[in-house]
């Protein structure tokens, strides 16, 4: 995998930047000689970062079949949350996934929903250090153009405590490279996410959503 630093040796290559400038979608399919890249684009933020470009080239170091993964969760301490979160990304490794969950004894309301660095639990739920953030911005929501990787916004819970949700996301990725999360840990925090908006130094870097009442490592599903 290739990062922004090779983009200038692909230019020299005969992949013409106007070329990539025109892609208008995020995804893109070019050939280089006889070897086609795979080009994901995240499009320059004004004052904050210039366009950045994924490359994928032959060989492959990956499956290109759909992928999917599944997270467990178990409540934090006395809290009782439990259920099963989903991912499936079928067109690895840059096409969107597909968040699928089905959770159990919430208290009713909203509550944020994370990927985080570090899928070790030995320490619970608490321990697990920063949002999953591999290109260094600050906290936002899903839809933002500034966001963690792993800012998935708040998924809403009945007054049973219960809640489904299906969430499509461009940014996650099961296939290995910089935003594969499989490994990492999802977590329900105990409040709701303000997406970076609540005027706080935590709002910039955990959406000032509180402690976690449930979370679970994403590992492949055979």
């Amino acid at each position: 995998m290739l990062t922004v630093l090779a983009l200038c040796g692909l230019l020299a290559s005969g992949v013409s930047g106007a070329a990539l400038q025109a892609v208008g979608v995020r995804n893109a399919l070019f050939e280089l000689g006889n070897r086609p890249l795979i080009i994901k684009m995240f499009p320059a933020v004004e004052n904050y970062q210039s366009d950045l470009y994924e490359v994928y080239a032959e060989p492959y170091t990956y499956d290109l079949r759909a992928i999917s993964a599944v997270a467990v969760l178990q409540g934090e301490g006395e809290n009782s949350v439990g259920g099963e979160i989903l991912f499936l990304q079928r067109h690895p490794p840059t096409g969107p996934v597909l968040v699928k969950g089905n959770l159990t004894d919430l208290p009713a309301g909203k509550h944020g929903l994370h990927i985080y660095q570090s899928g070790d639990l030995r320490q619970g739920c608490e321990k697990l250090g920063a949002h999953f953030n591999p290109y260094l911005l600050q906290h936002g929501g899903p839809s933002d153009p500034l966001r963690h990787v792993g800012d998935l916004g708040n998924i809403e819970a009945g007054e049973d405590g219960s809640v489904e949700f299906n969430i499509v996301d461009p940014l996650l990725s099961l296939g290995g490279g910089p935003r594969s999360v499989v490994g990492r840990a999802i977590v329900v925090t105990s409040n709701p996410d303000d997406l970076g908006r609540g005027g706080t130094a935590d709002s910039l870097t955990t959406g000032d959503s509180g402690k976690p009442l449930a979370c679970g490592v994403i590992a492949y599903v055979r």
